[in-house]
């Protein structure tokens, strides 16, 4: 068992610095310890009478499987106790009047919850019953106008069937009854500084940045030339980080730890002549469309620019929405192969793009009994973790979506990974790579990419490498893989 005298200097830092500030932001990346930290500060305010009982809301693995657990390592913290509010409504309202020192509830029942805190408490001339309130992963909250910040209900536009009208109401009213707040993310602005007005509103009320996004971004952003969304302004940046200074800390792994060195290895295959020549014609396709003024936002989403990507990995959708798909190549099951029989053993981590990659994984490699962690229910999570751990489990599957929070203890077993499918977001590839380039890591990770070569592979590599988060980069690194002026030598750094 951990003693707090086993914490590093830069974690009593990030302590004290909670400590100080009622309202506090850890910008902590990867493995530096954010749950370890943020529990000792709960610990010491509970002694020092400040709290009674705290709230801590995160994505659903992480408030199952990583807090409790996290608590029962350290020697101060054995004493805490953990209700989770979760599962069907009354399993829900039994766990939030449960008497534990923290409740913990994924960000998908925050409306239900503001709800219920309202209606139980507020409307009644009640205090709510927490003191402190912990957003885990609060990049979750970027999105100010979400239904995880409303509490209100999503109203159909009658002209426009799938969009959707939510109020800034719910959660925002019950911030302010919250005496100590703090953020905790290792990547607050993945896809640009817009990011950072729904993360502070959450922890100030709108203290620095204001009530509404449209001032944030009229005050800090400047238009862009097409009338299309905004570009932050470099005086906008500095604006910005000066507002939040006050109660932000930042701290980057490489600059507190003595992580192993990670190598970086593009594999390159070539489409066989057949599914070249359909390439072709989708890509022409996709290039038509963006040349007609499709957005980028729109490209990166759309049917047009994944089946690009889908004939990159070797398979493709026969009908958008639907699980039956075509199996068109085996060039990069086939590497994955060379990659596997290389490791000899030794357990290897792949991520993957879409759900027929996964299927096509599982079925090739059957006989090493493969994991996909995205399909494990949490309740499975730790046992499936501890497998991995003994080195049970040789080959570990995953979406990055599903792998970035709550997946600890990988790198206790693996330093091998395969991208299959590289991801647009440059918060999923950090938060994936994050699994095995973390602390407890004592082999120099490797991470394979298998790339197909003149694909739209090349555009995603690219924009992740000048880490491409707004829609102008974007459409920088599409328009330099057009123009043929891409290195199939770059890597990420």
């Amino acid at each position: 068992m951990l003693s707090p005298q086993e914490f590093f200097d830069y974690q009593k830092k990030a302590v004290i610095h909670q400590l100080s500030h009622d309202d506090s932001m850890l910008w902590l990346d990867t493995g530096l310890g954010k749950t370890p930290v943020t529990l000792t500060t709960i610990e010491h305010r509970m002694r020092a009478k400040q709290v009674t009982q705290t709230l801590v809301i995160g994505p659903v693995r992480v408030i199952a499987a990583v807090w409790e657990r996290e608590a029962k390592k350290w020697e101060h913290l054995q004493h805490l106790t953990f209700s989770l509010i979760h599962g069907d409504e009354q399993k829900r309202l039994r766990a939030m009047s449960r008497s534990s020192d923290i409740h913990l509830i994924n960000y998908e029942n925050l409306a239900w919850f503001s709800n219920q805190l309202t209606h139980y408490y507020l409307d009644q001339g009640k205090p709510i019953p927490y003191q402190m309130i912990v957003y885990d992963e609060v990049s979750k909250m970027k999105n100010s106008q979400s239904q995880r910040m409303s509490g209100g209900k999503r109203i159909k536009n009658r002209g426009k069937p799938n969009e959707t009208v939510t109020k800034f109401v719910g959660w925002k009213k019950i911030i302010p009854h919250f005496k100590y707040r703090t953020g905790l993310t290792g990547t607050p602005a993945s896809n640009g500084y817009e990011d950072l007005f729904g993360q502070y509103m959450a922890i100030d009320g709108g203290k620095r940045f204001g009530q509404f996004i449209t001032h944030f971004r009229d005050s800090y952003f400047y238009q862009n030339y097409n009338g299309f969304g905004v570009t932050i302004s470099e005086i906008g940046k500095q604006l910005i980080e000066g507002k939040i200074a006050d109660i932000t800390i930042k701290m980057d792994a490489e600059d507190y730890l003595k992580i192993p060195a990670v190598t970086f290895n593009n594999i390159w295959v070539d489409l066989p002549p057949k599914v070249r020549r359909q390439y072709n014609e989708i890509e022409d396709e996709m290039f038509t469309k963006l040349d007609d003024g499709v957005e980028i936002e729109l490209f990166n989403k759309s049917s047009i620019s994944n089946k690009c990507l889908q004939f990159a990995n070797g398979g493709a959708y026969v009908e958008p929405g639907k699980p039956e798909f075509a199996d068109i190549h085996d060039e990069k099951i086939d590497v994955l192969s060379g990659i596997l029989e290389e490791a000899g053993g030794s357990p290897v981590l792949v991520g993957y793009s879409f759900k027929f990659d996964a299927v096509r994984i599982m079925k090739k490699f059957k006989h090493l009994k493969p994991v996909n962690l995205t399909e494990v229910s949490t309740a499975r999570l730790p046992g499936v973790l501890e497998s991995w751990g003994k080195g049970d489990i040789k080959l570990l599957i995953g979406h990055p979506a599903s792998m970035g929070h709550g997946v600890d203890g990988l790198q206790d077993s693996g330093h091998i990974m395969v991208w299959f499918g590289l991801p647009w977001s440059l918060e999923l590839y950090y938060q994936m790579i994050g699994r095995l380039k973390r602390t407890g890591q004592k082999k120099g990770v490797i991470i394979h990419q298998i790339l197909a070569r003149e694909t739209v592979d090349l555009a995603v590599l690219d924009s992740l490498r000048h880490k491409a988060t707004s829609e102008t980069g974007l459409k920088q690194s599409i328009q330099r893989y057009r123009d043929g002026m891409i290195s199939e030598d770059l890597t990420f750094m």
